[in-house]
């Protein structure tokens, strides 16, 4: 992830629901860094796969999950991330 000059100095995660889980992961990947089905890497050191777009006008199935992981959410509070939900 490239650091955005404009936002300071707080790192920004998102909380996704990756493919094949029912909570959400914070992970410092961009959305739409990578394609649906990769790999990527939550802040509790869990590896998920990027979820597929949702066509439009259909809601994301992962808009319902509210739940996060109490690791992930430690480490965003023990470490001041900024963060936001992010479904795909």
């Amino acid at each position: 992830m490239l650091a955005d000059p404009y936002r300071g100095e707080t790192q920004e995660v998102y909380w996704i629901v990756g493919i094949g889980w029912a909570l959400r992961h914070a992970t410092p990947v961009r959305p739409g860094a990578h394609p649906g089905g990769a790999w990527v890497p939550a802040l509790c050191e869990v590896w998920m796969r990027v979820p597929f777009a949702t066509l439009w006008p259909r809601r994301p199935p992962s808009a319902a999950v509210d739940e996060r992981c109490p690791q992930c959410t430690e480490a965003v509070a023990e470490r001041g991330f900024a963060s936001r939900n992010w479904d795909f």
